[in-house]
């Protein structure tokens, strides 16, 4: 790997840390204050549940950018205006992941999915959640890495590897800070999945991600970056 590669790898990785975090906290400041402004205004069943999904499209929108920004700002240091569209495709992305109803799928045994076990898994549910949620997202990612790279076909399954194992790894976390319990018991409990969960799904996704970004950009070779140029 070239010391170009190196420094865009940290970069890389820290973004998708920062953004992570980011996401993570404007969550925890937005859920509060947006439930109890459909608790306040809404004044039937229907007026409820279309401010309950107003507010669910809004945090997916605005984890989305979050997690986007920083390493949109990252790309932008080596391909040259993709900042506006990543962000763009990374909250379709988001929004096209959270319309499959995946973990419904799973809780109704419904579709596909009819045959799994009554209890939630902490590896199935969560890879299957994390490997749609990747392919939606990296899809629309790679769509607009097209123009810029060669090979940008491989970002999809980079992605979908990448938020399937971190998915996986936030439950387990999770699911011990929660005393071995799929659910949070405490306020700090719930806190703390959010953040220690955000750290070590972003970390894992930034390494997997950045690696086979600067494939990608040719930096991962000396010799190739050499013939390149």
């Amino acid at each position: 790997m070239t010391r170009r590669g190196r420094q865009t790898l940290v970069l890389w990785v820290g973004a998708v840390v920062a953004g992570g975090l980011l996401a993570a906290g404007l969550v925890l400041a937005l859920v509060p204050l947006l439930y109890d402004q459909v608790r306040l205004h809404a004044t039937s069943v229907d007026a409820s549940n279309w401010g309950y999904l107003a507010v669910r499209v809004t945090l997916i929108l605005a984890s989305a950018v979050a997690v986007a920004g920083p390493s949109a700002f990252v790309l932008g240091r080596r391909l040259v205006g993709i900042e506006t569209p990543w962000i763009v495709a990374s909250a379709v992305g988001a929004l096209v992941a959270a319309s499959i109803p995946v973990s419904v799928w799973f809780e109704q045994k419904t579709g596909l999915l009819i045959g799994v076990p009554s209890q939630p898994s902490l590896v199935v549910v969560p890879l299957i959640v994390g490997a749609v949620a990747g392919c939606a997202t990296g899809a629309a990612q790679a769509i607009v890495l097209g123009p810029y790279v060669r090979g940008a076909v491989w970002w999809i399954p980079t992605v979908i590897g990448a938020r399937a194992v971190a998915n996986v790894a936030t439950a387990l976390v999770n699911w011990q800070i929660g005393g071995a319990g799929i659910r949070f018991t405490t306020s700090t409990d719930f806190y703390a999945q959010a953040i220690v969960g955000a750290l070590v799904g972003s970390l894992i996704v930034g390494l997997v991600t950045g690696l086979v970004l600067v494939r990608l950009l040719g930096d991962f070779n000396p010799e190739r970056t050499a013939a390149a140029t």
